[in-house]
């Protein structure tokens, strides 16, 4: 569901939070400013990552950060588009895939260096490549944010797809090796 990603100032501390009703969080919260606001398809993904980016930052018990003036500027940043931090939990399962595919590219190299033969180091390859889906699969994330700041019928569909990508991986390599 969309919703809002702002950044407060409150005196010298700083807020992360996500509404569906920007103007009504506002007043609620009577904030010094309003620094900066996105409207996305996924808030409290944003929100998440944000939060893991500066968790060094976080006043324990509060959902507040002391930002220097560089964090201030590159977190501010990341409410624009050139922001690099992804939106989406879309984005975890396109991460986690390129994952895969540099483990399937890396240990097949090394295989092929090691003369093991093709279909085997094709097999092993699928093997190894799927491991950051089954990672994907058991914690919810492969490190773009704190899965228990995500709810968890969100998460079902991440893991979901990891579980379907590490079964065709797995049975990739099964018949490779089957075949030999």
């Amino acid at each position: 569901m969309s919703g809002y990603v702002y950044l407060i100032r409150v005196g010298n501390l700083y807020r992360i939070g996500k509404t569906d009703n920007l103007d009504k969080k506002i007043n609620k919260l009577k904030p010094d400013e309003l620094l900066s606001s996105i409207l996305t398809k996924e808030p409290e993904t944003l929100q998440a990552r944000l939060l893991r980016k500066y968790k060094s930052q976080r006043i324990p018990e509060t959902g507040y950060l002391e930002l220097s003036q560089r964090q201030l500027r590159e977190c501010m940043s990341q409410f624009e588009l050139k922001g690099n931090i992804p939106h989406t939990l879309d984005a975890e399962v396109s991460i986690t895939l390129f994952a895969s595919f540099l483990l399937f590219a890396t240990s097949l190299i090394i295989f092929i260096y090691l003369k093991i033969d093709l279909l085997n180091s094709l097999a092993y390859s699928f093997g190894i490549s799927s491991t950051p889906m089954i990672i994907l699969f058991i914690t919810g994330s492969f490190g773009g944010y704190f899965a228990e700041d995500i709810s968890m019928f969100s998460l079902l569909t991440n893991r979901i797809k990891a579980f379907l990508i590490t079964i065709a991986m797995l049975s990739i390599s099964y018949s490779i090796i089957c075949i030999n």
